[in-house]
């Protein structure tokens, strides 16, 4: 519970504390005493909004400081998330400063924080009702979650938010293998066609562009390279006259053998003329080889193959590569890609198979939650009816719709589950239920609002609620009512209330009153728990205004003792 809230430089509070223990306090005091201050403080020591206009005029920060006793593990369990130390006999305390430049200051035990885990944790800690927060029971989209608390449903939510969490990346994957299928439909069909476009043209030589490009100039140069060859062969080696190079060479080779005895040199000689005519020879036959052009009786039908197969290699260069060994690779890194697309086809699939899969379990809890949510949905409606019943509203009709959300009889899955939850209700005789929205009495709003609340405060999160004039438009003994179930809220949960109505601050166990006074000329605000002859006196000036009679003072009296009777 709050057990002690320190505030200082927030708008006319310059300096106070205020000690709570875990009975029913009641806060009151004339308008623009500061009671909002107060509220606007406990806000901010939950992360609430701020803004460097709530600093008192004159200094430079404004400063909140909550201390709690007997905090619920789930909060020792955000601070292990957290990495924040704690000792659990210690009291556990939220600070926060706000400085006229912006900046935040943000402790949880004494440890520097985060605004957002300063939120989290002071969310279990404390819970703000206000006449804002009827909006929350108006606003359809909140009726499920209110639901939910009072059915636990918590653990299971987040089991099934699991699953639906897989559920939507994996629709997600399969949306972008769709699209990405969509756009390689295109490319399947560029691929298949560049594959068949190549593998007709049968390539298989990188250097066939080569050889072809060599054969073309032999065959357009045919006659002249055979008329040359066949002379160059003749000359050197045989011919029809049998005098050649060769053959002088070896007439040459006979006369030094018959003089190589008589100089030694002859015999270098000797061994050079038979190198070359060795070389001679080679070089005749390798020419003659030249000549011998396949297909030489028709070149021109062999040069216009030729050319026709380098014109379809000049524009498959064009575009797959500026060689054949180039063109070869690409036909190659086609195939590979049209395989890998191919292989999406499959992909999707087990894509589906995975999304099936997931779907289906989680279907199975989101079924669980249904069932459950109609079950509570009845039992809550009738326990908020009897509430209402007891808040004056005699004539009232409360029910919770709770419908399966379903398109062609499959469930239309959400965060949530698949259900449309809506609170229904008629405040009067012989109207039919109508949505929340409909209901136009502040009045009303407030008492719908704290029946609920009243009936969630065993379920609720927060150690501390704090309701903020939830009486306004009530009065007499639909005041006192509210005062009462204020009263049994506290048995399960700390519970402070601002409150107008002196019928709900004589149901109180602690009265504080909240006071503006003049100090140095300025505003001050100071927060005082009352004593019982102070707490008559505050009762009886909420009753009669300005000037009091002994009427009014016994009537307080009066007051506050059947209060006491009522409570007893």
């Amino acid at each position: 519970m709050l057990d002690i809230l320190h505030i200082e430089n927030i708008a006319v509070v310059k300096n106070i504390d205020i000690e709570f223990d875990s009975e029913f306090s009641i806060l009151t005091g004339e308008t623009g005493a500061g009671k909002s201050v107060i509220i606007d403080a406990i806000s901010m020591i939950i992360g609430g909004k701020i803004s460097k206009e709530i600093i008192r005029h004159g200094e430079e920060r404004a400063v909140v400081s909550a201390f709690f006793s007997n905090v619920c593990d789930k909060v020792y369990d955000l601070c292990d998330e957290f990495g924040i130390e704690y000792d659990k006999g210690d009291a556990f305390t939220l600070y926060r400063s706000y400085n006229l430049d912006g900046k935040n200051i943000i402790k949880i035990n004494s440890r520097p924080a985060t605004l957002a885990q300063l939120k989290q944790i002071g969310s279990l800690l404390i819970s703000i009702h206000g006449q804002n927060e009827n909006q929350t029971f108006i606003d359809k989209s909140n009726h499920i979650e209110i639901l939910d608390e009072f059915c636990s449903l918590q653990p299971t939510i987040q089991e099934y938010f699991n699953f639906y969490r897989q559920l939507n990346q994996k629709k997600s994957e399969i949306s972008s293998l769709l699209e990405e299928n969509k756009k390689t439909e295109t490319m399947v069909d560029l691929y298949k066609f560049q594959i068949k476009e190549i593998q007709s043209a049968k390539l298989t030589d990188p250097k066939e562009e080569e050889k072809l490009t060599i054969l073309r100039n032999k065959l357009k140069s045919a006659e002249k390279i055979i008329k040359s060859s066949n002379n160059v062969y003749k000359l050197l080696y045989k011919n029809e006259s049998g005098i050649s190079a060769s053959v002088l060479i070896e007439k040459a080779i006979d006369s030094l053998n018959k003089i190589c005895d008589i100089d030694p040199q002859i015999n270098d000689m000797l061994i050079k003329l038979k190198d070359f005519k060795s070389e001679i020879i080679d070089i005749a036959e390798t020419t003659y080889d030249l000549g011998q052009i396949d297909g030489i009786d028709e070149p021109e039908k062999q040069l216009d193959a030729i050319e026709d197969r380098l014109n379809l290699i000049s524009r498959l260069q064009k575009k797959y590569g500026s060689t054949v060994e180039e063109i070869i690779a690409y036909k190659e890194e086609c195939e590979q890609k049209l395989k890998n697309l191919e292989n999406g086809e499959l992909k999707l699939e087990a894509l589906k198979k995975e999304y099936k899969s997931i779907f289906a379990e989680a279907c199975k809890i989101a079924d669980q939650i249904h069932q459950k949510r109609e079950n509570g949905a009845y039992e809550l409606a009738n326990l908020v009816k009897d509430s209402l019943l007891f808040l004056d509203m005699p004539k009232v009709e409360f029910e919770i719709s709770v419908k399966a959300v379903k398109r062609d009889s499959n469930p239309v899955l959400s965060q949530l589950g698949y259900d449309d939850v809506e609170f229904m209700i008629a405040t009067n005789a012989g109207e039919k239920l109508l949505q929340m929205s409909k209901i136009a009495s502040g009045g009303e709003l407030a008492r719908i609002m704290l029946a609920i609340k009243s009936t969630l405060s065993n379920k609720n999160n927060a150690q501390t609620i704090i309701f903020d004039e939830i009486d306004t438009g009530v009065s007499g003994s639909t005041s006192q009512k509210i005062g009462i179930k204020l009263a049994k809220i506290s048995k399960n949960v700390q519970t402070i209330c601002v409150t107008h109505s002196a019928q709900i601050a004589s149901l109180s166990n602690n009265h504080f009153l909240i006071k503006k006074n003049e100090v140095d000329g300025r505003a001050q605000t100071e927060v005082k728990l009352l004593n019982e002859s102070e707490r008559i006196n505050e009762i009886a000036r909420i009753i009669g205004g300005i000037d009091l009679t002994e009427k009014q003072y016994d009537a307080a009296r009066d007051l506050i003792a059947q209060s006491k009777a009522l409570l007893s």
